[in-house]
C-alpha cells in the first residue's frame, strides 16, 4: 500500500508542475534578400499581453545599426508602414518586447524585416513570415499547453500504478 501513495503522490506532484502555464514559441527563418548573405531566426515568445522577439541572423557590416521591423503583409507584399518597431540589429542580434500577444502575430499575415541600414532603409536585407509552427488548414491553430502532457504522463503513471497493486494482490492471495 505504501507504493501506491507513493505513484499517488507523483501523480498529484506532476498534475501540479503541469499545471503551470505555458511558454508558448515560435521560431521563423529569416531569409536572406538582395543577396545580404544574412539569414538566421526570429524567435518569438509569448509574454502575456506582450511578445519578446529575439532576432538572430548572419552580421551585417560590424557596428552597423540595421533598422527592424513587424509588417503587416508577407515578404514578397509588406505594407510599407511598420506595424512594431523592433530594436535595430546590430551584429546580427536584436531583442524587443513589443506591445502585442503573440497569438494576435499569429492571427493574420505579418512578416520581420531587416534593413541594410538606416541611410539604405530601402534596401532589405533579411526577411521572416510570422506563422505557427503547424501548418493552418483554415481553422484556428492552437498550441497545446504543456500541462496537457503532464495530464497524459500522469495518468499512465497512475494506470501503471493500479496495474502494479492489482498484479501484487493478486499474486499474494494466490
Amino acid at each position: 500500500m505504501n507504493r501506491m501513495r507513493w505513484l499517488i503522490g507523483v501523480l498529484l506532484a506532476l498534475l501540479v508542475i503541469g499545471a503551470a502555464p505555458a511558454q508558448e514559441t515560435v521560431t521563423i527563418p529569416m531569409r536572406e534578400q538582395n543577396q545580404s548573405g544574412q539569414s538566421g531566426t526570429a524567435t518569438l515568445k509569448a509574454m502575456g499581453d506582450q511578445t519578446e522577439v529575439t532576432l538572430d541572423i548572419r552580421p551585417g557590416p560590424a557596428g552597423v545599426d540595421q533598422p527592424a521591423h513587424i509588417h503587416e503583409g508577407i515578404c514578397a507584399n509588406l505594407n510599407p508602414k511598420p506595424a512594431f518597431p523592433l530594436t535595430p540589429v546590430r551584429d546580427g542580434k536584436s531583442t524587443t518586447v513589443v506591445n502585442v500577444k503573440l497569438a494576435d502575430l499569429l492571427a493574420k499575415p505579418f512578416a520581420i524585416n531587416v534593413h541594410k541600414s538606416a541611410q539604405e532603409i530601402s534596401v532589405y536585407v533579411s526577411c521572416g513570415e510570422i506563422r505557427a509552427a503547424l501548418p493552418r488548414t483554415g481553422g484556428e491553430t492552437r498550441a497545446v499547453p504543456a500541462w496537457v502532457g503532464w495530464l497524459l504522463a500522469g495518468a499512465g503513471v497512475l494506470l501503471a500504478g493500479i496495474g502494479y497493486g492489482l498484479r501484487r494482490r493478486r499474486a499474494t492471495t494466490l
